[in-house]
Protein backbone atom coordinates (compact mmCIF):
# COMPACT_ATOMS: atom_id res chain seq x y z
CA UNK A 1 0.00 0.00 0.00
CA UNK A 2 3.01 2.55 0.88
CA UNK A 3 4.33 2.09 -2.31
CA UNK A 4 1.20 2.51 -4.49
CA UNK A 5 0.53 5.69 -2.42
CA UNK A 6 3.95 6.95 -2.73
CA UNK A 7 3.43 6.52 -6.51
CA UNK A 8 0.28 7.80 -6.72
CA UNK A 9 1.15 10.98 -4.63
CA UNK A 10 4.94 11.69 -7.00
CA UNK A 11 2.30 11.76 -9.75
CA UNK A 12 -0.11 13.91 -8.25
CA UNK A 13 2.75 16.31 -7.23
CA UNK A 14 4.69 16.05 -10.72
CA UNK A 15 1.03 16.68 -12.47
CA UNK A 16 -1.75 18.66 -10.70
CA UNK A 17 -4.22 17.73 -13.70
CA UNK A 18 -4.20 14.24 -13.07
CA UNK A 19 -6.99 15.18 -10.53
CA UNK A 20 -9.55 17.24 -11.90
CA UNK A 21 -12.45 17.83 -9.08
CA UNK A 22 -15.38 17.96 -11.05
CA UNK A 23 -17.45 20.68 -9.26
CA UNK A 24 -15.95 23.25 -6.76
CA UNK A 25 -14.96 22.59 -3.12
CA UNK A 26 -16.02 25.53 -0.84
CA UNK A 27 -14.19 24.61 2.17
CA UNK A 28 -10.93 21.91 2.18
CA UNK A 29 -9.76 21.39 5.54
CA UNK A 30 -6.52 19.97 6.35
CA UNK A 31 -5.22 19.08 9.59
CA UNK A 32 -1.93 17.25 10.75
CA UNK A 33 0.04 16.76 13.96
CA UNK A 34 2.34 14.62 15.52
CA UNK A 35 3.05 12.82 19.20
CA UNK A 36 5.85 10.75 20.78
CA UNK A 37 5.11 7.22 20.14
CA UNK A 38 7.65 4.66 22.51
CA UNK A 39 10.08 2.52 20.74
CA UNK A 40 12.17 -0.17 21.57
CA UNK A 41 16.25 0.65 22.16
CA UNK A 42 16.64 -1.06 18.73
CA UNK A 43 14.55 1.42 16.93
CA UNK A 44 16.52 3.89 18.56
CA UNK A 45 19.74 3.36 17.97
CA UNK A 46 21.74 6.34 16.58
CA UNK A 47 19.02 8.92 17.57
CA UNK A 48 19.25 12.10 19.16
CA UNK A 49 16.30 13.58 21.36
CA UNK A 50 15.54 15.08 24.46
CA UNK A 51 16.72 12.89 27.45
CA UNK A 52 19.49 14.73 29.40
CA UNK A 53 21.76 12.64 28.13
CA UNK A 54 21.10 12.79 24.82
CA UNK A 55 18.95 9.49 24.16
CA UNK A 56 15.57 9.13 22.77
CA UNK A 57 12.87 7.03 24.53
CA UNK A 58 10.18 7.99 21.27
CA UNK A 59 9.46 8.39 17.47
CA UNK A 60 6.93 11.09 16.46
CA UNK A 61 4.52 9.66 15.14
CA UNK A 62 2.97 11.85 12.31
CA UNK A 63 -1.02 11.92 11.26
CA UNK A 64 -2.92 14.07 8.98
CA UNK A 65 -6.02 14.32 7.57
CA UNK A 66 -7.93 16.31 4.82
CA UNK A 67 -11.65 17.17 4.33
CA UNK A 68 -14.48 19.00 2.53
CA UNK A 69 -17.70 21.17 4.03
CA UNK A 70 -19.89 22.42 2.16
CA UNK A 71 -22.97 22.44 4.78
CA UNK A 72 -23.35 24.43 7.97
CA UNK A 73 -26.66 22.93 10.43
CA UNK A 74 -29.24 24.71 11.64
CA UNK A 75 -27.02 26.83 14.09
CA UNK A 76 -24.78 27.41 11.52
CA UNK A 77 -22.30 25.44 12.81
CA UNK A 78 -19.77 23.65 9.70
CA UNK A 79 -20.91 20.38 9.16
CA UNK A 80 -18.13 17.63 7.46
CA UNK A 81 -19.21 16.42 4.24
CA UNK A 82 -20.01 12.39 5.10
CA UNK A 83 -17.25 10.25 3.48
CA UNK A 84 -15.05 13.34 2.39
CA UNK A 85 -12.08 12.48 4.97
CA UNK A 86 -8.92 10.75 4.34
CA UNK A 87 -5.92 10.21 6.39
CA UNK A 88 -1.62 9.71 6.07
CA UNK A 89 0.34 9.12 8.81
CA UNK A 90 3.92 7.87 9.06
CA UNK A 91 6.83 8.17 11.34
CA UNK A 92 9.34 10.46 9.01
CA UNK A 93 10.91 13.71 8.52
CA UNK A 94 8.63 16.91 8.84
CA UNK A 95 9.60 17.56 5.06
CA UNK A 96 8.98 14.32 3.86
CA UNK A 97 5.29 14.03 5.79
CA UNK A 98 4.82 17.49 4.31
CA UNK A 99 4.89 16.38 0.72
CA UNK A 100 2.81 13.28 1.90
CA UNK A 101 -0.44 15.66 3.52
CA UNK A 102 0.08 17.92 0.54
CA UNK A 103 -0.06 15.37 -2.13
CA UNK A 104 -2.94 14.27 -0.18
CA UNK A 105 -5.01 17.45 -0.33
CA UNK A 106 -4.24 18.11 -3.76
CA UNK A 107 -5.74 13.94 -4.60
CA UNK A 108 -8.64 15.45 -2.36
CA UNK A 109 -9.49 18.46 -4.67
CA UNK A 110 -6.81 21.00 -3.34
CA UNK A 111 -7.04 22.89 -7.00
CA UNK A 112 -10.65 23.67 -6.33
CA UNK A 113 -11.49 24.40 -3.34
CA UNK A 114 -12.49 28.10 -2.56
CA UNK A 115 -11.22 27.86 0.53
CA UNK A 116 -8.50 26.24 2.78
CA UNK A 117 -8.33 26.05 6.74
CA UNK A 118 -5.38 24.38 8.20
CA UNK A 119 -5.54 22.99 11.46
Amino acid sequence: MEAWASQEREEILRDHELLRPKKTIPILYISYDGTGVPMTQGELTGRKAKQADGSAKTREAKLGCVFTQATTDAKGFPVRDCDSTTFVGAIESAEVFGSRVYGEAVRQGLSKAQQVVVL
